[in-house]
């Protein structure tokens, strides 16, 4: 393949040499409880009804989102976070909506994607987006079978039955991750390296947990840091309490490395990350030992490092042998 569309630098161009207004993508946190960004349009459309975008301008825009429902729902081709290529315009017409799918069809081919895969299926969307309800025509896009995105021409938008400033609204978006998939034939969640060690459940927790890092999302209780608790516990689950090993450090560090070529800030917050994930481990052991009747634990601190952890369950009598055996 003679481009790397791993990089947004190479769309970005494609784009904005056919005169794409190209937008910085925004935070991925939607609201201050605990739902995100799920598409690209929707920071789009709150711009342009606040008269930030202008008529039949054409954007563009590659955004990282989140998908929580996805959650339990892991495999290749899915995932929780991912980047959301947007191109959109507003108030313009049909055929100009058209025009910018014959733009995302020139992009494929040139990537590498060929015609004699490309599929489509058409159908009418009606939605509710918070205080608007919207209609349009839909056409979702396939390449081998595969759902690469869908393109909707909305020509009813209505605000509680009152008119608001857009007439029409052109919402094309495609999943850059999976048209890499299709492209580069490895893993879905291959980045820079190929991690087929790696249980694949966890490769799309890091990568969400890396995600919320590099938006300076911090693990909390309430909030968008709720669901890196959450995060961080899934992944403790599947490891069995354990830290993570060579190969996932490694995985993690590329998934905060390729986030940030999407952010305008570059937080990195690996050590938080890795501190919430042993803060789990801890409790994770914790418990188990608790439920097979060690007493004396309950006042031990889980927000230690694991050598420290290690030394105070000892001293309340779990042997050596034990956490060995638990501890890997």
């Amino acid at each position: 393949m003679g481009k790397n569309i791993l990089y947004p630098a190479f769309i970005k161009k494609f784009f904005s040499e056919k005169n794409y207004n190209c937008f910085i993508p925004f935070s991925i946190i939607n609201n201050n409880d605990t739902v995100f960004v799920s598409a690209g349009i929707q920071p789009l459309l709150k711009q342009a009804r606040e008269n930030h975008i202008n008529n039949c301008e054409k954007i563009y825009i590659a955004q990282p989102v989140l998908r929580t429902q996805y959650l339990e729902n892991i495999e290749e081709g899915s995932s929780v976070a991912f980047t959301n290529i947007t191109t959109a315009t507003f108030n313009s017409s049909e055929k100009e909506h058209f025009n910018m799918i014959k733009d995302w069809y020139e992009l494929f081919f040139e990537i590498g994607l060929e015609k004699k895969y490309i599929s489509t299926k058409t159908d009418m969307y009606e939605t509710k987006w918070n205080d608007l309800s919207l209609l349009g025509k839909r056409i979702f896009h396939y390449y081998d079978g595969l759902e690469i995105g869908d393109t909707t021409f909305f020509t009813k938008i209505k605000k509680d039955n009152k008119n608001i400033n857009i007439e029409t609204m052109s919402d094309l978006g495609f999943g850059l991750e999976r048209l890499r998939w299709k492209i580069n034939k490895k893993s879905y969640y291959d980045l820079f390296s190929e991690f087929d060690n790696i249980d694949i459940k966890i490769k799309a927790y890091l990568s969400a947990l890396a995600l919320l890092a590099v938006n300076d999302i911090k693990p909390s209780n309430k909030n968008a840091g709720y669901r890196v608790r959450l995060l961080s516990k899934k992944i403790i689950n599947i490891l069995n309490g354990r830290n993570l090993n060579i190969q996932e450090l490694k995985y993690l560090e590329e998934c905060i490395t390729y986030w940030n070529l999407w952010q305008v800030k570059n937080f990195n917050n690996k050590t938080l990350i890795l501190n919430e994930l042993t803060r789990n481990g801890n409790r994770y052991i914790l418990d188990l030992l608790c439920n097979e009747g060690y007493k004396n634990l309950s006042g031990i601190n889980i927000n230690i490092s694991r050598d420290e952890f290690k030394k105070r369950i000892l001293s309340s009598g779990v042997s050596q042998e034990k956490i060995k055996k638990l501890i890997k």
